[in-house]
């Protein structure tokens, strides 16, 4: 049996100000956001007069008026309103947070005109923050490409791939010389030489971009793991900003750091932005949770909404994934509402759905003697705040009592270190102090639920 001592998920807190249990202690979808804003944040000039029209928003407004069970429709209608492998494709009320974000990366585009690198932990929403700027850059004028890396496609590739999307028509065709015969080619890429090509050569052709401004996304970067791409891609960075091009990169992909994405090349630090992407405010997530109960024409208990912003801890993918099983659960039973109950099944759901690599390392750290005390140690980290990028002190455990964290407990955190316990948790050593973050930080969102479900405090 557990001693008094051990970690407890927080309980569930009234909304004293109003006595709403019925999840609308956040703004609800379509309001203001926290900044007192309606919309989504615009580049604020237009290229060439394109067209800068507003966002469309369904709001819900096809959603069923009954509810009589989970059939093919209506699941289809929570799979759009609850996204956890797909991301944000639409620029609409399930659209939810990250304006500070898409604000910075309009200004280093549109005032700054430096190359961005958009980069954090997996689930935070990349991709959809990209699909965000891609759009939104389009309805300025931006002629907004994007393309999704991968292992198995090089330089070359990729860059003949959105070469063959600028059409002739954008070509500076012999401006110093207006008598000289203009050349016939389709796209763009029929100005590369065959086969391979150097960054001069692309440089020079990019170069001939007149009438717009050329936005190129690579999402997924981290998936590049050729060092020959990265170095061109770095000297491609310093090329087009040395030679004033109308061309900009957004860079977007997993890392904790720029070093991880782009390696060392401290020659180009002045030509990027780099852009952290945050975890999701407690707010935010409850926002997200509504968007998509109005959408799918349900509703979201109070305590549920709360209890699925303690486990996620600001990751958008997780909230998601909760709110789409609690939704389907709560239908399938014939109640618009979703409740506590359907809050568990959910729960059991993304545990079983959980990554194996993660379930792995779990039960290996968990795998040694001092079981019940490592489960405590491990929920305890789960529990503790941390900065934006995942980051601990020891320190902060105690929560609320300010006893320091004894001397045990400091060493069942090395212990979570090791890979004979699973490796889960990286030390971050800084002079003076050490401090620890998860490795996988998905992980931490598995402890919450996992221990909840196991403690009965779902």
């Amino acid at each position: 049996m557990r001693g008094p001592a051990a970690p407890r998920l927080p309980d569930v807190i009234d909304n004293e100000a109003t006595g709403d249990r019925r999840g609308y202690m956040f703004p609800q979808p379509g309001g203001r956001d926290a900044d007192g804003e309606h919309d989504l944040p615009r580049f604020t000039m237009s290229v060439n007069g394109g067209y800068r029209g507003g966002f469309g928003a369904n709001g819900g407004a096809n959603a069923p008026a009954m509810l009589k069970g989970l059939t093919p429709e209506l699941n289809g209608l929570l799979r759009e309103a609850f996204t956890p492998t797909r991301p944000k494709q639409q620029l609409n009320g399930l659209f939810i947070g990250r304006n500070d974000t898409l604000r910075r990366i309009i200004s280093a585009i549109e005032e700054e005109r430096a190359h961005v690198i958009l980069y954090g932990d997996r689930g935070r929403g990349k991709t959809s923050v990209a699909n965000a700027i891609e759009k939104i850059a389009g309805q300025a004028g931006y002629l907004s490409l994007k393309l999704t890396c991968s292992g198995e496609l090089s330089f070359e590739d990729i860059f003949r791939h959105f070469l063959k999307k600028i059409p002739s028509t954008y070509y500076r065709s012999a401006l110093d010389n207006p008598f000289a015969a203009r050349r016939n080619f389709a796209s763009f890429n029929e100005l590369l030489p065959e086969g391979a090509f150097s960054v001069t050569e692309l440089n020079e052709v990019l170069s001939g971009i007149h009438a717009t401004h050329v936005l190129l996304i690579l999402d997924e970067y981290d998936r590049v793991t050729d060092e020959d791409f990265r170095n061109k891609l770095a000297e491609l960075f310093k090329n087009l900003t040395d030679s004033s091009i109308p061309v900009t990169l957004l860079v977007v992909g997993v890392a904790e750091n720029l070093d991880q994405l782009l390696g060392k090349h401290p020659s180009i630090q002045r030509s990027l932005v780099p852009v952290h992407l945050p975890l999701m405010t407690d707010q935010e997530i409850g926002r997200l949770i509504q968007a998509g109960a109005q959408n799918a024409g349900i509703e979201f208990a109070a305590d549920v909404v709360r209890r699925i912003a303690e486990f996620v801890r600001g990751l958008p993918y997780y909230a998601q994934l909760l709110g789409l099983h609690a939704a389907r659960s709560a239908v399938s039973r014939g109640s618009k509402l979703v409740e506590r109950p359907d809050l568990g099944y959910a729960v059991a759901r993304c545990l079983q759905e959980a990554e194996r690599g993660i379930v792995e390392s779990y039960a290996r750290a968990l795998a040694a003697d001092r079981r019940a005390e490592l489960e405590d140690a491990l929920l305890a980290a789960a529990l503790c705040p941390a900065d934006a990028y995942g980051v601990f002190d020891p320190n902060d455990l105690a929560g609320d009592s300010g006893e320091l964290p004894s001397a045990a407990t400091l060493d069942l955190l090395k212990r979570l270190t090791r890979e004979d316990h699973g490796g889960i948790l990286a030390p971050v050593v800084e002079p003076g102090l050490e401090r620890y973050r998860f490795r996988n930080q998905m992980m931490r969102q598995y402890v919450l639920m996992r221990q909840a479900s196991e403690r009965g405090q779902i």
